[in-house]
């Protein structure tokens, strides 16, 4: 049980790696007006759709994304060395003790099996020890069952053989039986597998640790394919594992107190939701000009954090465009590059919005994002475009002749549906969408839709002769190794950006054009590129 939970543990941490001072002062602001406002005479209005229930629910307030921000945690595992969580096994008895006292019934942990450990520890209650959990460099190792004895020398040593059969835990939390290829299998044959390899010599000897290093790397490789790890991590992973060994071998290791790992499992569980990525210094000073918007959507049966920064001298007698951004939890915090570069007047005056999930969930979450951009990317679309749009267009006077929407990776796919879809919709809040790095070939769109459908520009250019819009396609240079794991037969995310464009082209759309920023992976060109288009679109 402990093992299943290291292991889903550093599977957390390996998913996760897909990520001040306080100020009093105001900010200057510049005096001259924007040259895309103007005076008030009849603004673009949108037919407002949202339904009674989601009037009465939507609240607007100050800015509260530091309250829901996550405290700095206590650095439990240093980051330079070797450390390891050492358990004995009066260890072993206390954890299941406790497992027996307090877990839920409805856990998959039989009494018999309980009952078994609980034999086995009091029989060897006063062991030297055991490697529980191994960190290198503040990274949780994964050792696949393969950890050396706390007092081995580097010579001959002898190590169980690979398991033949899994209990795992997947993303939900769900338990299941796998065999060794990650085939799930049942409980009964769980079983089968699991005696035969205990009833046989399931042991490998082998001379020294110069000799174990193949054998080590090969049960990495099988443990990376049982969990569904891309095989790019076998390097990484058998790097770690060998510091671990040379460690134990020349005492090289330091201790952890044992419930470490419990405790930083914990603290990375309660780090879950609400991981707004927020330069605070920055925020602060843009936090006197923005608004909180909770707007729930009923279609979705969802809430979102909608956050509206106003430009520098925002008049209410003015109609600026809005440029919005989606994805608020991590593209919120660059509102406060497009508003300085308003104030310093390298761009006219327009109003930022971006639309974030609710703070209870954990918006950097893919299965989130994939549910919104990707499932319900129709509904979430309806949400912006009839519900969203205009009501804030009640609330301020956007000029949406010259508004732009903006989408990155899953989010560039719905950037994508949301251009080429916008004419089934009587309301037009947008001129401009911005595509950025469109994963097309992600795991979580492709179930979605028919790439050939997809590849159609979900047939837009069967029912129009022509494209009203702007579009720009963006991404950087160095993404495509990144994911490769993942494109199989379907184009990589510049290819994806060239086939796009040929693909307007050859419909004769003159309104599109893309930009490759060099030495950028998947995302580093984001807050460059906002900026540069917040300047190319509104000009001073």
């Amino acid at each position: 049980m402990k093992k299943i939970t290291a292991i889903l543990f550093s599977l957390s941490l390996l998913v996760s790696a897909v990520s001040c001072s306080q100020t009093n002062s105001t900010t200057s602001e510049v005096s001259t007006e924007s040259t895309v406002t103007q005076e008030l005479s009849a603004p673009t209005s949108l037919t407002n759709h949202m339904t009674d229930k989601e009037r009465s629910k939507v609240t607007v307030g100050d800015l509260t994304v530091f309250d829901h921000m996550q405290k700095e945690t206590e650095e439990l595992i240093p980051t330079d060395g070797v450390y390891l969580e050492i358990w004995t096994g009066e260890d072993e008895l206390d954890y299941w003790e406790h497992y027996r006292e307090h877990e839920p019934d409805d856990t998959y942990v039989t009494d018999e099996m309980l009952e078994k450990n609980m034999e086995y520890f009091r029989a060897n209650r006063d062991s030297k020890g055991k490697i529980y959990t191994a960190y290198v460099d503040g990274m949780n190792v994964m050792t696949g069952g393969l950890e050396p004895d706390i007092d081995y020398d580097g010579g001959e040593l002898t190590v169980d053989k690979e398991l033949p059969a899994w209990g795992v835990f997947d993303e939900n939390g769900n338990f299941s039986y796998t065999d060794k290829d990650g085939n799930e299998i049942t409980e009964e044959k769980y079983n089968e597998l699991t005696d035969e390899y205990y009833a046989s010599d399931h042991t490998v000897t082998f001379a020294d640790f110069e000799e174990f290093k193949p054998y080590l790397r090969e049960r990495i490789e099988a443990l990376l394919k049982t969990n569904d790890i891309p095989s790019s991590f076998v390097d990484r992973f058998y790097e770690e594992n060998l510091k671990m060994w040379e460690a134990v071998i020349d005492r090289s290791y330091k201790t952890l107190p044992v419930g470490t790992t419990e405790r930083l499992a914990a603290e990375e569980e309660a780090k879950s939701v609400n991981t707004w990525e927020i330069d605070r210094e920055k925020v602060e000073e843009i936090a006197p000009y923005v608004r909180e918007y909770n707007i729930y959507d009923e279609q979705l049966d969802a809430n979102f954090v909608v956050h509206v920064t106003l430009p520098p001298n925002y008049s209410g007698d003015k109609t600026y465009p809005a440029y919005v951004l989606t994805d608020g939890v991590w593209r919120f915090n660059n509102c406060a590059d497009l508003r300085k570069a308003m104030e310093e007047g390298r761009a006219s005056n327009v109003i930022l919005v971006s639309i974030g999930y609710d703070y209870s969930i954990d918006g950097t979450n893919d299965d989130y994002r994939i549910k919104y951009f990707c499932d319900k990317c129709e509904d979430f679309l309806n949400f912006i475009t009839d519900d969203l749009m205009p009501y804030l267009g009640e609330e301020y006077n956007i000029d949406n002749s010259r508004s732009i929407i903006y989408g990155h990776s899953l989010g560039g796919t719905f950037a994508h549906y949301a251009a080429f879809n916008s004419d089934k919709y009587e309301n037009q809040p947008f001129k401009n969408y911005i595509i950025g790095s469109p994963a097309f070939w992600s795991p979580g769109f492709l179930p979605y839709a028919d790439l050939d459908v997809v590849k159609n520009e979900y047939g837009y250019f069967d029912r129009n002769d022509s494209f009203d819009k702007n579009v720009f396609v963006c991404g950087g240079a160095d993404e495509d190794p990144v994911y490769e794991e993942y494109y199989g037969e379907n184009d990589s995310t510049l290819e994806g950006i060239q086939h796009l464009m040929e693909r307007l082209e050859g419909h004769g759309v003159t309104t599109a054009e893309s930009k490759i920023y060099p030495d950028s992976e998947h995302y580093q060109f984001i807050p460059e590129m906002l900026v540069e288009i917040l300047e190319k679109y509104y000009p001073m």
